[in-house]
């Protein structure tokens, strides 16, 4: 679901280029080092623990985006998924002109 919203739902001027793996990302590598850090200090030192933490931080800033959109209202919930999370679409334009 997370490249399905990246790619199509999520304008690019909301998220962060990686220049290593050539693609749009919701954290920057700044926030990513930042919530590194802060595992880091929290005594958290498991690798795969980290790696949670920040993709769980990611999945929290691809939610905040899609919230603010859409309050703005350019982008809709056509549905729900199995686990009854909204499901997101491009909201469509209306020619309002009759």
């Amino acid at each position: 679901m997370y490249k399905h919203l990246i790619n199509n739902i999520i304008p690019a001027d909301d998220l962060h280029w990686d220049k290593v793996d050539n693609k749009y990302v919701s954290l920057s590598e700044k926030e990513t080092q930042e919530i590194i850090a802060a595992c880091l200090d929290q005594g958290m030192i498991e690798i795969t623990d980290v790696c949670k933490v920040v993709q769980w931080c990611g999945y929290v800033r691809i939610g905040q985006i899609l919230w603010r959109n859409f309050l703005q209202g350019s982008i809709s919930i056509c549905g729900f998924d199995e686990n009854d999370d909204p499901l997101f679409t491009v909201k469509k334009e209306t020619n309002d002109e009759n």
